[in-house]
């Protein structure tokens, strides 16, 4: 069996303080910094507990500084009432215990943890001003940089390049009348004897079916091999 285990199952945990109640409780970050500076002998709250005039209510918890730790800070106010709010937990949560040890010691249980509560400090004109110089030290100075070259200025554009192109793919080809449409076919056909759909639809811009409803009256499809799938005029239309 290793050493280290050994040792584990030989000592012994100090239980003397099993039955202690502990109040597990959050407090801000400046009432934290500001007890890692007090001495250790130093009293540094007062607690006091205020039994509620209806009993189904809870007790109201509230915590005092005392003036040798506010003394610590003399140049920034901080607030000195707060107020104990216990947290709500859910029924049937085990109890969580706490442990400590010192150096070669035995581990000693110092308590069982029965209420979880939050340390807020209380609405007054202390708050507010411990609140505005936190404000004003977190904000930087404003400063006054000098230029030592010119400022390009730009005057604002009412539409730009891409914008218009983005409007142009939006709005599509227009819609031309069909003696419009038609007259361009007989241009194009005038050219060339054969068209393929796509290549009718490029030179006209309209929509496929637009074009199939036209040619259908003023063309005929092929389907000889030497000019499959492709488009030429009637006989009664046709100059050639």
């Amino acid at each position: 069996m290793p050493q280290d285990t050994q040792e584990n199952e030989n000592k012994k945990n100090n239980l003397s303080e099993a039955n202690r109640a502990i109040w597990l409780v959050k407090v801000p970050k400046y009432l934290g910094k500001l007890w890692d500076k007090s001495p250790s002998e130093m009293e540094v709250a007062t607690i006091r507990i205020q039994k509620p005039a209806i009993s189904s209510e809870p007790f109201k918890v509230s915590l005092s500084l005392t003036p040798e730790l506010m003394e610590l800070e003399p140049d920034s106010p901080i607030a000195s009432e707060h107020e104990l709010k216990l947290c709500k937990t859910a029924e049937g949560t085990n109890l969580t215990g706490i442990f400590s040890t010192l150096d070669n010691e035995e581990p000693s249980m110092e308590g069982w943890i029965t209420h979880k509560m939050q340390c807020l400090p209380v609405y007054n004109t202390q708050y507010l001003k411990m609140k505005e110089h936190y404000l004003r030290s977190a904000k930087p100075p404003r400063r006054v940089k000098p230029l030592n070259h010119i400022v390009k200025n730009y005057k604002p554009v009412s539409s730009h390049a891409h914008n218009k192109d983005d409007c142009k793919r939006k709005d599509g080809p227009k819609m031309l009348s069909k003696d419009n449409i038609m007259d361009l076919l007989f241009q194009a056909f005038e050219k060339h004897q054969y068209y393929t759909l796509k290549d009718l639809q490029f030179i006209t811009k309209q929509s496929v079916f637009v074009l199939k409803a036209i040619l259908k009256d003023i063309g005929d499809y092929n389907k000889d091999p030497a000019h499959k799938k492709m488009w030429e005029l009637k006989e009664e239309y046709r100059h050639y």
